[in-house]
């Protein structure tokens, strides 16, 4: 497939493969050249490189969203090659605009949580943006995902339905990426699946976030799996 691109723009796209940031992430670009979406699942911002073409000069076809600080409308336009950098760095910071931005919106008890629980895991791999877990880790993590998927249902009550679903769904997404996601992906997404679980009480943290079984995700992500660890559902 790559030979049938020309090797300029092979060579101009190349410092964007696999790039990911704190709020953005590269993903299978398919027919594209680039791909990138907003971290934040609840978001439709992204942006593409869709084409390229040698007419008056080396130009790509992008589409981003959103375009401005004014509106949260796509921008798709022809551009020149050696202006991408910049265009891609406009977008990112708009992205992390919205990250800093506080509004009504927010929730600081569930970021408060999900901070804290992802503070505790130290994945010091350089490519931790790109590279999977290993299978093992893998299927260690969706041993502890499937046993939320079972039981939380329980738990459910007139007035934190919506939450409870919510927790579902989210959880149902995490294991179905386990193997398609990076590893600070699925330790991101992991982390807000946790904290929409401690949101809820002390019940629920003890039923699945005691200290036991946390200790046991967080050292098999270590590796300790390898070393006989047992799962704790």
């Amino acid at each position: 497939m790559k030979k049938k691109i020309p090797l300029q723009v092979l060579e101009t796209i190349e410092p964007f493969v696999n790039k990911n940031g704190k709020s953005f992430e590269a993903i299978n670009p398919n027919d594209f050249l680039l791909k990138f979406i907003d971290k934040d699942d609840k978001s439709d911002f992204y942006f593409n490189v869709e084409q390229y073409k040698m007419d008056q000069g080396f130009l790509l076809l992008v589409d981003l969203k959103p375009k401005s600080r004014q509106t949260t409308e796509n921008r798709r336009t022809w551009i020149k090659a050696e202006a991408l950098e910049a265009v891609f760095g406009s977008w990112i910071e708009l992205l992390e605009g919205y990250a800093k931005v506080k509004t009504v919106f927010d929730d600081p008890i569930l970021e408060a949580f999900a901070e804290e629980y992802y503070t505790e895991f130290e994945i010091i791999d350089e490519e931790a943006d790109v590279k999977p877990f290993s299978v093992k880790q893998i299927l260690m993590l969706d041993s502890h995902l499937e046993n939320i998927q079972k039981k939380i249902e329980k738990y459910k009550t007139e007035e934190n339905a919506v939450e409870i679903e919510q927790i579902k769904i989210d959880t149902i997404e995490l294991r179905n990426n386990l193997s398609k996601k990076s590893k600070k992906w699925v330790i991101k997404q992991l982390s807000k699946v946790w904290a929409q679980i401690a949101k809820q009480g002390p019940t629920l943290i003890k039923e699945f976030l005691s200290e036991t079984k946390k200790l046991v995700v967080k050292e098999g992500i270590k590796f300790i799996l390898e070393k006989g660890v047992e799962i704790i559902n």
